[in-house]
């Protein structure tokens, strides 16, 4: 009985990726007909590069490289390579110093006045 649940899973998800690449296609031939009739050169924000490196850093570099035309593909492995590098910045706790100038002013008051109490 497993095996005949097993078999129709098996059809079931192999009918399901047969669609998903169907779609695939599809959506990489408009893509490249939409393209086609925009300018060479195509600008991208800081909000839309995030968001083209939030999704490409889980394809991988080979599939990037097949897929990516708004940009050129070492540009977006460069940006992702950018993203991993950075680290998030620490934040000093405590009161902050006390500037030079400040410092040297209370010490020669201080010495100034010796025998004030």
């Amino acid at each position: 009985m497993t095996n005949v649940f097993r078999s129709l899973l098996l059809v079931i998800a192999g009918s399901t990726q047969k669609e998903l690449a169907r779609q695939i296609k599809y959506l990489k031939v408009e893509n490249q007909i939409l393209r086609s009739k925009l300018p060479k050169r195509i600008t991208v924000t800081l909000k839309e590069r995030n968001r083209l490196v939030k999704f490409a850093q889980k394809l991988g570099g080979k599939v990037l490289r097949q897929l990516t035309t708004i940009v050129a593909p070492s540009t977006i492995l460069g940006w992702i390579r950018a993203e991993k590098k950075q680290k998030p910045k620490k934040r000093k706790r405590g009161r902050p110093n006390t500037p030079e100038q400040i410092r040297d002013l209370i010490l020669l008051t201080a010495k100034e006045n010796l025998h004030q109490g």
